[in-house]
């Protein structure tokens, strides 16, 4: 194992189809960092830690999502923290943290997260990893009381493409405006708890520039936000791995009906001229 003292989780988030897989990929290459190969939920996403430990959400409530769907989900049920986690110690890291939540919450919401993401690391022979449910930009001053040395890269993508990339899939929706709405809802949440934390604890990456428009430079800020002095087998990853065909860059048009691109083009640029007007910078201009 490779000693780096700071190595700390590493949050990958965004809204759905924006680029969280190829990024957890690619920073899962350095030596550092193992990536946890489902999106764990149960730290960021609504009903989870963060409204369990403001009170909003019920203790049962939230047991009942870890026992649900947050265990294991998906359309032949191989999702969730079954793939890193086995039922008996499962069971048994829950049991704890029920037993010691009331007396001390983000020291017990700290302890759930080790102990259910960290043997996955371990087991990888890393010191650290990265996880990339979308909403934890969104909860980043949460995340960061659980662990204060954490870093987050928020991964955004045009909303047109996003939208092309939800419709039909399984539990996402067929509704591009419902897609494009939900775009819109996250970027907005997302540029809220970065102006909260300070832009210096997130790194903001456009899927575009890191697969096709702007590689070299965005690999370079990604080296720099992770400190990495050895950037080697990350490069090499990179440059075999990430590629504009996989993310399917500028063909957002080509996997919408016609009529829904029109509408969803008006609606986009519009949008993006509201965003602009209010500060989120990072909101991506619609080019083609």
């Amino acid at each position: 194992m490779i000693e780096k003292p700071d190595a700390e989780p590493i949050f990958i988030g965004g809204v759905g189809r924006s680029g969280t897989h190829p990024m957890g990929r690619t920073v899962a290459a350095d030596p550092h960092y193992h990536w946890i190969r489902t999106e764990v939920r149960f730290h960021a996403a609504p009903g989870g830690l963060p409204g369990l430990c403001s009170g909003a959400v019920g203790m049962q409530a939230f047991l009942e999502r870890m026992r649900g769907n947050w265990y294991r989900r998906g359309a032949r049920q191989k999702q969730g923290l079954q793939r890193i986690v086995e039922r008996g110690e499962y069971e048994a890291a829950l049991a704890e943290f029920e037993n010691t939540f009331e007396a001390a919450r983000i020291a017990a919401s700290r302890q759930l997260v080790r102990r259910l993401l960290d043997p996955a690391a371990a087991a990888d022979d890393k010191p650290a990893w990265c996880e990339i449910t979308g909403e934890v930009i969104e909860q980043a001053p949460f995340l960061l009381e659980l662990f204060p040395d954490a870093r987050f890269i928020n991964m955004v993508r045009d909303g047109r493409a996003v939208v092309a990339g939800t419709l039909r899939k399984v539990d996402l929706t067929d509704d591009p405006r419902k897609a494009l709405a939900k775009w819109e809802r996250m970027v907005k949440g997302a540029d809220k708890a970065i102006k909260t934390v300070g832009a210096d604890r997130v790194l903001t990456v456009h899927l575009d520039d890191f697969t096709a428009r702007d590689r070299d430079s965005t690999f370079a800020r990604l080296v720099e936000f992770l400190e990495l002095d050895d950037p080697t087998e990350m490069r090499a990853y990179f440059d075999t791995e990430i590629s504009a065909e996989r993310a399917h860059v500028g063909k957002w048009r080509e996997r919408i009906a016609p009529a829904d691109a029109k509408m969803i083009d008006r609606r986009y640029r519009r949008m993006i001229k509201g965003m602009h007007r209010a500060g989120i910078d990072w909101a991506p201009d619609p080019l083609d």
